[in-house]
């Protein structure tokens, strides 16, 4: 939904979530805590925006010209970034997720009104005590790490 193209990379479980490969095999993988499943989806939005910056660097017959180059960790990052904190929280991307979030849990005990768009944007946007861990910060708090 997001717009990567799994027909030229896929999503794995590790430890820590990252991005890695090259434009025609990218893998992303995440990690799931299933106590807190808006962090897992948020791993998942941020490393689909490398992916997607990986994928979309230029036509596949220029990968290995200047023009499809690296442009950078600032740019990498920035789309990771836009990805996950303007799309992945907004309230449009919680529309979308909350209909994909029952069919996958069919039998959670309280979806009806865990996975509801307006709970999924709370959860996504809520402001917490600062974490020392980066891939846990809030919007407001990740810029400090």
């Amino acid at each position: 939904k997001l717009g990567f193209d799994l027909e030229a990379g896929r999503l794995d479980v590790s430890p820590h979530p990252f991005c890695g490969g090259a434009p025609e095999d990218i893998r992303i993988t995440t990690r799931y805590d299933e106590s807190e499943l808006a962090k897992s989806v948020m791993a998942v939005v941020h490393e689909t925006g490398h992916g997607m910056y990986e994928q979309n660097r230029g036509p596949r017959e220029l990968i290995n010209q200047p023009v499809a180059k690296f442009r950078g960790f600032g740019t990498h990052e920035g789309q990771s970034l836009f990805c996950e904190m303007q799309i992945g929280r907004s309230r449009a991307f919680q529309d979308v997720l909350s209909p994909l979030l029952h069919e996958i849990f069919p039998e959670c005990p309280n979806k009806a009104e865990a996975f509801t768009p307006e709970n999924l944007y709370r959860l996504t946007t809520n402001v917490s005590e600062s974490s020392p861990i980066r891939v846990y910060a809030d919007e407001l708090t990740y810029p400090l790490h």
